[in-house]
């Protein structure tokens, strides 16, 4: 045997020793084909194939599916043909299909040994050589020191937010900075040198301080990082949020030794979280309530307990602009309830704020101007408040306001939760108005209907009473019934444009007018909205109805007076039956007395009043225009 054939076969040796004895790094030849020639030991650890199995197979066996669709082998081929070398850092595959991620390299492997890089049309290359390294936990420990620097970042930002710590297992102490020590509600002096560990234990709210301990000794008995969202024990009526990362250090036994991290105050964040929560859970609610004034006391709850205030509640503004009338309000322990009537004026001139629409904030009675004696309000547990207005057509007509025994500042995202609220109560007695008016207006469709019928009889028996010419009392059938058609059409009209309040009288009484002076009427020219002209022909209607059949207008005798005014706002309308026939009081209410008790006063935010004297019938409808 020549001897450079015996260096030769000792160089194939060597090489085959040397290949053996790297097992940390995983060494594969690939042909020009991207096909696996040779497959050393520490391939066969780190992807699992054994060289039998991987020998023939392509090199894509141990790329990523996703790599593999973008020519990701291919690429680095050509780049090591290109550039003698292609650099390699990405998750690759194993046998049993799990990822890890590795660091190598792939470098062509020359014919010639005595030239170092291959040719441009890559003719002196024989194939390829891949080597890389398992660098799983490498990476992951890059990855978590990289998200928790991305963590601190943000939290920098938040200027002051943010705070640092470190525990150390075996003496079980904390050591932490300024920040974490307030978050804690700890005096710096007792956490800036070696505080133990029960005593940061103390601060945590008990509810949350079982999750706390099990974190931390998952991460002391698994070596994993610690991730702890809980809260912390203060002064304020509402709970302080941290949210708590550590990464543990490890000696060379591999025990965990010590965790550092960070903690970050996300109140805020858990706040905005709660109070879109209970935003949702409102709108949930609100759906199955049937009185406005159960939505108003929900609404009220919901502010009140999602703020931590002693007070929320809402009223309605009378004509007058600056008495509130309280329908509902929630009140906590120890507050009391403030329902019931009450002047603005007697507190404060923030009324003329809330006239033109304006928000009222005030975050200290006793320090804010606009109080000229904070007692009056002191007396009713109010040290600072907020008052949000609803207007409609320019005039204030409610006001939901929420009070706290204390002073207090007031955010813009607890500001934009209350009139999120504000808003969705509104639509809320909106919508049930709206359901209400419809299920009104179809009762007195058919009640209408059942008058108007009953109205064309007593009609007819009354002409009849007074004459015997057949021919007179057809002419006078027909002109009473014309007359009556046309008084129904004013209740069919009044819904599209406003009248003179006059002649809605006359329409809803016409059929009555041709009797001589038994009914009359006076008061000023007044314009009536279409709503009111709507409401008051309601009335009018069911009172000419009632008139007819049993009160002033079936008799001879009987006389009605109808009287309205206006005066500095106040509007009355008086309806007065005499000479009719002995006046008793229902034993039963029906719809037609609905109408009058619970319906027209609403449309001019007024009240009726119905009155059985001896002497006569009569009606009283006090309100606005």
């Amino acid at each position: 045997m020549r001897d450079d054939d015996h260096v030769l076969k000792d160089a194939v040796t060597l090489n085959r020793m040397i290949l053996r004895s790297i097992v940390d790094h995983a060494v594969i030849t690939l042909d020009m084909d991207c096909r696996v020639v040779s497959w050393n030991e520490g391939a066969e650890r780190i992807l699992g194939w054994t060289e039998e199995e991987a020998i023939g197979q392509s090199g894509d066996i141990f790329f990523a599916p996703e790599d593999v669709a973008k020519d990701r082998p291919e690429f680095e081929m050509r780049t090591a043909m290109k550039e003698g070398r292609a650099e390699d850092e990405r998750w690759h595959m194993r046998k049993d299909g799990s990822r890890f991620w590795a660091s190598g390299l792939m470098m062509p492997l020359l014919v010639d040994s005595d030239v170092t890089q291959p040719a441009d049309d890559g003719s002196n290359i024989r194939g390829f050589v891949k080597i890389f390294r398992d660098r799983t936990f490498h990476e992951k420990a890059r990855s978590r020191i990289a998200s928790l620097e991305q963590r601190v970042t943000l939290a920098m930002k938040r200027a002051g937010t943010v705070g640092v710590f470190e525990f150390d297992v075996a003496s079980k102490s904390v050591v932490a900075d300024s920040v974490a020590s307030e978050l804690h509600d700890i005096p710096l002096s007792d956490a800036d040198t070696e505080l133990p560990l029960s005593r940061l234990f103390e601060s945590i709210h008990a509810d949350d301080l079982p999750l706390v301990q099990s974190a931390l000794e998952a991460s002391i008995r698994d070596g994993t990082d610690f991730d702890a969202i809980y809260r912390t024990l203060s002064n304020t009526p509402h709970a302080n949020w941290v949210h708590s990362q550590a990464t543990v250090e490890r000696n060379s036994a591999k025990c965990v030794t010590k965790l550092s991290g960070i903690v970050v105050d996300i109140t805020e964040e858990r706040a905005a979280s709660h109070m879109q929560d209970m935003q949702l859970s409102f709108i949930d609610q609100v759906r199955d309530l049937t009185q406005p004034d159960e939505i108003a006391a929900l609404a009220s709850r919901t502010i009140a307990k999602t703020l931590h205030a002693s007070r929320a509640g809402h009223g309605y503004i009378e004509a007058d602009g600056d008495t509130i009338n309280i329908r509902a309000d929630w009140n906590s322990e120890g507050s009391q309830s403030v329902i019931g009537r009450h002047r603005y004026s007697d507190f404060g001139r923030f009324v003329q704020k809330l006239k033109v629409g304006e928000t009222v904030i005030i975050e200290d009675t006793e320090a804010d101007a606009q109080i000229d004696d904070p007692s009056l309000l002191a007396d009713l547990q109010i040290r600072s408040l907020v008052n949000l207005p609803l207007m409609e057509h320019g005039r204030l007509r409610a006001v939901l306001f929420v009070n706290d025994t204390r002073p207090r500042v007031w955010t813009q995202m607890e500001l934009r939760f209350m009139r999120a609220i504000f808003e969705r109560t509104y639509q809320a007695i909106d919508r049930l108005r709206l359901e209400n008016e419809r299920n009104l207006m179809s009762a007195e469709l058919a009640h209408r209907m059942k008058n108007m019928l009953t109205m064309a009889q007593v009609v007819v028996t009354q002409t009849l009473r007074g004459t015997n010419d057949i021919a007179v009392a057809r002419a006078a059938i027909k002109a009473r019934l014309h007359a009556l058609s046309e008084a129904q059409d004013v209740l069919t009209r009044v819904d599209h444009t406003d009248a003179v309040l006059r002649d809605v009288v006359v329409s809803a009484l016409k059929p009555h007018l041709g009797t001589g002076d038994r009914v009359a009427f006076s008061g000023p020219t007044i314009v009536l909205s279409a709503q009111q002209v709507l409401g008051l022909a309601l009335g009018l209607h069911e009172l000419a109805t009632n008139a007819a059949k049993y009160g002033a207008l079936s008799s001879e005798t009987g006389r009605i007076n109808i009287e309205w005014a206006l005066d500095d706002g106040s509007f009355t309308f008086t309806w007065t039956e005499t000479g009719g026939p002995p006046v008793t009081a229902p034993t039963s209410l029906g719809f037609g007395s609905k109408i009058l008790r619970q319906v027209v006063g609403g449309y001019f935010d007024g009240t009726t009043e119905v009155i059985y004297d001896t002497s006569g019938f009569r009606f009283l409808l006090t309100g606005t225009l």
